[in-house]
């Protein structure tokens, strides 16, 4: 008997986890629901598969839009929506979309003033910086906020 009551904590806690494992199989799995869920929220997500133009097609040639450093920040922002955003995930929290925001900035303010409110812009696109956004601000459709150049005119 005494060695019974000896036992008692480590049978007790057999038998819980006994138990907690047969409990496990309580649960049926259906995997077609799940499986409409991923594809429902797949189709939500805008896809950019279009090749986009360069920052500074169909302008006159300037001393603005033909130095170094403008073809140098062109040709990044071109390779960069063209070939790498098309291997990951729409996840942008604005629209437009970072990099058309960009595009935009420096269309309109130059390459310094745009430049700024590009990195300011990369600096709030990121979940934490998404908890000050209001949430009545959402566009419905594309299920991003809306935060356009003419802000910052």
């Amino acid at each position: 008997m005494q060695s019974l009551l000896k036992y008692r904590k480590t049978i007790n806690t057999g038998l819980f986890l006994l138990l907690f494992a047969v409990s496990g199989f309580a649960q049926s799995i259906n995997l077609n629901s799940d499986l409409m869920l991923v594809d429902s929220v797949s189709r939500q997500q805008i896809h950019h598969h279009e090749k986009r133009d360069f920052i500074f097609k169909n302008q006159p040639k300037t001393i603005f839009n033909s130095n170094p450093v403008s073809l140098l920040y062109g040709s990044s922002l071109y390779i960069y929506q063209n070939f790498i955003t098309q291997h990951f995930s729409a996840s942008c929290l604005y629209n437009p979309t970072c990099s058309e925001f960009s595009k935009h900035a420096v269309k309109e303010f130059g390459i310094f003033k745009g430049g700024l409110l590009t990195f300011d812009r990369l600096n709030r696109c990121n979940r934490i910086a998404a908890t000050d956004l209001d949430i009545a601000t959402i566009d419905l459709k594309t299920h991003r906020f809306d935060d356009s150049i003419t802000k910052y005119k």
